[in-house]
């Protein structure tokens, strides 16, 4: 996501090669026909280094969690007058990689029951030894001090052998509804999906991987849910690789869970011409490298899985972003006007959008820009978060973290 990205075509290429593929864009509508929203410093005597997530445990605190890039994690207080931090976790220098612009630690997940088992989760890049690796770990709270975590209780659940490329490491983990934990996954760097991987279900690249951290099998510290493709049906995900629980991602950075329905909403960054929004369901085909966004990818011949294919919900072109960002759907009650509205923006020009689903169909009844440029900072959008209370907000690379509200 955090990339110089190369091969950007220009807005009329963009615009006559879309035209030449004959297929419909879901465009936004003009601003207004949506809630317009602003952006407000919420803890204005806070500033980070690069932050790239928002956590929170259910543990019946107030207390807050942002993950810097770097390999810190920081806790706070949610209380709005807040100016303190304090070090979580602390992981920089050699376990941490930031040698490419989009590695480091990206990702943080509470366990469902942290309150009481008091283990957490991270995704971050290594180097070991000499060969890039992604890496996903399971650590503990410190026994003299549960506000802190002890670095020495590291377990290493997964990683991969290595990453072909310092791009494209999706880092995003999340616990779903279901208690699994799921793991978003680039389609291994560079350009071009150059190992095929987008649509092949027997690696774990270009995919969102989901397993049980509780219960540990066949020699692994994790198990498989029963219901995963490779488990459900060995005809249509014959060979799959048995962790993969949809493909077809070119490199989803973030995904979030609807807190009310348990669904998945991912912002999938696309290559030279499309960003999209996906709705990801078990089992699901998202296209690339076949597709981008909803447009046939214009390079060699592909293979396409036998999986089901799933179009975007929404999709935006160069010409109007170039990365996006996953957001959340706004269940929150301050500001009912945006309720059930899937808030999402964009990394390099800081525009935000919104899409209202027409009755759960996977199809777009609306989509529409919400942020007024003119009035609000521009910011490059490195996350959202969200609040206990549903609340969301944008994390910037400025260091700040804003609150989302209605427009005056």
């Amino acid at each position: 996501m955090i990339s110089i990205r190369s091969s950007i075509r220009t807005i009329a290429f963009a615009s006559l090669l879309s035209t030449f593929l004959g297929t419909p864009a879901i465009l936004a509508q003009p601003a207004g026909s949506l809630p317009q929203i602003n952006l407000k410093k919420a803890w204005p005597g806070l500033k980070f280094d690069r932050p790239v997530a928002f956590a929170l445990p259910e543990d019946g605190s107030k207390t807050l969690y942002v993950v810097e890039q770097n390999g810190r994690i920081l806790a706070f207080d949610e209380s709005k007058d807040t100016k303190e931090t304090k070090t979580f976790l602390d992981i920089r220098g050699p376990k941490v990689n930031r040698e490419g612009n989009e590695e480091g630690l990206l990702g943080l997940a509470f366990h469902p029951k942290f309150k009481d088992n008091g283990q957490f989760f991270v995704y971050y890049s290594a180097m070991k030894p000499g060969k890039r690796r992604s890496v996903v770990s399971r650590f503990e709270v410190s026994k003299s001090d549960p506000s802190t975590a002890d670095p020495a209780s590291e377990k290493i659940l997964w990683e991969s052998a290595e990453d072909p490329f310092g791009n494209h490491n999706g880092g995003c983990i999340e616990f779903g509804p279901d208690g699994y934990l799921y793991i978003s996954l680039g389609d291994s760097g560079a350009a071009d999906d150059p190992l095929l991987s987008g649509q092949d279900g027997k690696d774990w690249w270009g995919s969102i991987l989901r397993i049980d951290v509780d219960k540990p099998a066949d020699g692994k510290p994790y198990g498989i849910p029963a219901d995963n493709p490779a488990l459900r049906d060995k005809t249509i995900f014959a060979g799959w690789a048995p962790e993969v629980y949809c493909i077809g991602l070119r490199n989803v950075w973030k995904f979030t869970f609807d807190r009310e329905d348990g669904r998945c909403w991912a912002g999938d960054v696309g290559q030279n011409l499309w960003e999209e929004v996906d709705i990801i369901v078990n089992g699901g085909n998202y296209g690339w490298s076949v597709r981008e966004g909803k447009h046939a990818f214009p390079k060699r011949q592909r293979v396409t899985s036998k999986a089901p294919k799933i179009e975007p919900i929404a999709e935006y072109p160069h010409s109007e972003g170039k990365s996006i960002t996953g957001g959340y759907v706004y269940r929150g009650k301050k500001h009912p006007q945006l309720a059930g509205l899937y808030i999402y923006g964009d990394f390099e020009t800081g525009r935000i959008w919104a899409v209202r689903e027409k009755d759960k169909s996977g199809k777009a009844e609306a989509v529409a820009e919400v942020l007024d440029m003119k009035t609000n900072p521009r910011v490059q959008i490195a996350a959202f978060g969200q609040d206990r209370a549903g609340e969301l907000y944008v994390l910037g690379f400025d260091g700040f973290i804003y609150a989302i509200e209605p427009a005056k």
